[in-house]
């Protein structure tokens, strides 16, 4: 009886498998997406990259699984910076969006300076 029910519980326990890292993805894109949002930058291609799993201890809570997830942004458009993040369990653990100094400068103003056109004339 025992045989002829394990290979339903092994497709099963491959769907729970499946369905968890789908639902562990999306969450890293919704925390990612939220981090740029607070960063004033812009999430690109709006998806991350599984980087790496690993088995953690968390005392009273047993063995735990973290995911670190990677993703790209932007803060003008032209230019391309990684980010990370690594959750634990539904939360972000620790994030990382590390920007350059002149990027940093130029991200803190709103102000977009749009060119006139030669023949617009100034009052």
């Amino acid at each position: 009886m025992i045989e002829s029910l394990l290979p339903l519980l092994l497709v099963l326990a491959g769907f729970y498998v499946w369905q968890n890292a789908l639902r562990a993805r999306e969450l890293a894109r919704i925390f990612s997406r939220d981090l740029c949002s607070q960063a004033r930058v812009q999430l690109l291609d709006q998806t991350v990259a599984l980087q790496r799993l690993k088995l953690v201890r968390v005392a009273g809570r047993g063995l735990l699984l973290r995911r670190d997830y990677s993703f790209e942004f932007s803060v003008d458009g032209r230019d391309r910076h990684r980010g990370s993040l690594s959750i634990l369990d539904g939360s972000v653990l620790v994030h990382n969006l590390a920007l350059p100094a002149a990027a940093l400068a130029e991200s803190a103003s709103n102000v977009v300076m749009l060119p006139l056109p030669p023949d617009a004339t100034r009052h």
